[in-house]
């Protein structure tokens, strides 16, 4: 059968060869470790805002205080006593 990615070795030559563009790109120049740092740092907050989003403005979820009630530290409501 004749795949879409080829041979063994082609695959170990293709990852290879992208280690080592992407090592070189982040680590070998300088200049570019702030552009991705920063686009890590809008990576997490793109994450996190979507997280507040769900969490408390969904217009979905019945109510803010039962998605608030899920996150719940309270020992009796995960493990109950008899």
């Amino acid at each position: 059968m004749i795949g879409l990615i080829g041979e063994p070795e082609r695959r170990e030559r293709l990852a290879k060869s992208l280690g080592e563009a992407l090592f070189e790109c982040l680590f070998e120049v300088e200049e570019l470790i702030p552009f991705a740092c920063a686009a890590f740092l809008c990576l997490c907050l793109c994450l996190v805002g979507g997280m507040v989003y769900h969490l408390v403005f969904d217009p979905n979820a019945v109510d803010v205080a039962s998605r608030l009630d899920m996150l719940s530290i309270d020992p009796d409501k995960w493990f109950p006593r008899s």
